[in-house]
């Protein structure tokens, strides 16, 4: 059974009960009773804030919608998986190195990565060397590792093979360790220096999974943003439709698809100014996410799709570190890819099982944001809008 500890803690606040109520009610599009409220926030506070609820559930009026149901009894395999490891006396070696910014032995890493022990160390030596960091501040490798790990120990490796924990364990590598530069003549993309970065770092066969892992995406957001700051211009639609067009012009080999599909997304998109981070979404959720969906079906090879869960699952379980918009951002990206996982109507009962897990985590993630905004007693109306500005960007988790 899938559990949120943060959510657990909640439940132990002698008026979770009441916030939960509001929070249901909220949910159905009605107003909650004064008595509740009064006896939440006490009688001078309940007034106001039910007139606040009262007017904004009257500016978003839909009846009609359809609750998305819980599923308490939903299978819990990744994060007992994920316990497990951390009881595993080679995987504390490795991430105690890794934390510790040291470079791990390479006899620990042959447990989890077999025959791909040494290029497993090289990226995580690259990680500590460049001293690449998530938002936590912990050594960026760290993430690979644990995901890693976790898809060794799903036993997702077919027998005699580390096939899909060193897939995992790379799934970042070409994004965080490889920049697209321009090329001698200063006229575009080095495609040589991405082909010989993949060929040098990546084992041969495991390429193409990578690589269907890697949002090229974001590759290209970063490549046109640097360029256009050394030319003084904004990140508009103009420029980066412009910077697009030129890029579809050059031979850059298999690269070409992803930004053709990019030209394609923004030519459509409404807006003309500052567009970075809806596009950067509208690139992940419409090209990215559909991109391994669909890749995963013409290989026939849905570990790749279930090693994207585990990476997902993994960004839920260390989103403590982020803000707001960025913990949302995540909870509908781990729906996002439960969804188009049931898409795929695939037979297989792990692969489903998987799906159920990240669905249901991230609805237990959803309603730990908003529960612990309704039970804020200072400045409670403050925290009350936030808790319904909330309600509004994760209406996909919320409701069918």
């Amino acid at each position: 059974m899938v559990t949120n500890p943060d959510l657990e803690k909640l439940k132990l606040d002698k008026n979770s009960n009441l916030a939960y109520k509001i929070f249901r009610d909220i949910l159905d599009a009605r107003c909650p009773d004064q008595s509740t409220l009064d006896r939440l926030y006490g009688a001078g506070k309940a007034g106001i804030i039910r007139r606040i609820i009262k007017e904004i559930l009257a500016g978003n009026p839909d009846g009609k919608r359809i609750i998305r149901p819980s599923n308490p009894s939903a299978p819990d395999n990744i994060a007992k998986a994920r316990l497990a490891i951390d009881k595993n006396k080679s995987y504390q070696e490795i991430h105690s190195a890794i934390l510790l910014n040291k470079i791990p032995e390479e006899k620990y890493l042959r447990e989890f990565y077999g025959n791909y022990a040494g290029e497993v160390l090289r990226i995580i030596s690259l990680y500590t060397q460049l001293n690449l960091r998530r938002k936590c501040e912990l050594n960026a490798a760290a993430h690979l590792n644990r995901v890693g790990a976790v898809v060794y120990q799903l036993k997702l490796n077919d027998e005699n093979s580390f096939r899909y924990s060193t897939i995992a364990v790379m799934h970042d590598s070409i994004e965080d360790l490889l920049t697209l530069s321009t090329n001698i003549s200063g006229s575009g993309l080095d495609y040589s220096k991405y082909q010989d970065f993949v060929d040098n770092i990546i084992p041969a066969e495991l390429q193409i999974p990578v690589k269907i892992l890697t949002n090229h995406y974001n590759l290209f957001f970063k490549y046109i943003y640097e360029k256009l700051e050394n030319e003084g211009k904004a990140l508009n639609k103009k420029y980066m439709l412009e910077e697009l067009e030129l890029l579809n012009r050059q031979d850059i080999g298999e690269l070409r698809g992803y930004t053709i599909k990019m030209f394609n997304l923004i030519s459509d998109y409404k807006t003309e100014s500052n567009i970075s981070e809806a596009v950067r979404w509208e690139c992940y959720q419409r090209l990215y996410l559909d991109g391994i969906a669909e890749e995963t079906k013409n290989n026939n090879d849905f570990r790749i799709y279930e090693v994207k869960g585990v990476d997902l699952s993994d960004n839920a379980h260390g989103k403590g570190a982020l803000s707001a918009d960025a913990k949302i951002r995540n909870i509908n990206k781990n729906l996002m890819w439960g969804i188009k996982g049931y898409g795929m109507q695939s037979d297989w009962k792990p692969f489903n099982n998987f799906i159920e897990e990240i669905i249901q985590d991230s609805q237990l993630s959803a309603e730990h944001m908003i529960l612990s905004d309704i039970l804020q007693l200072y400045s409670p109306m403050d925290f009350m809008v936030s808790a319904l500005l909330k309600i509004k960007k994760l209406e996909s988790v919320f409701y069918i």
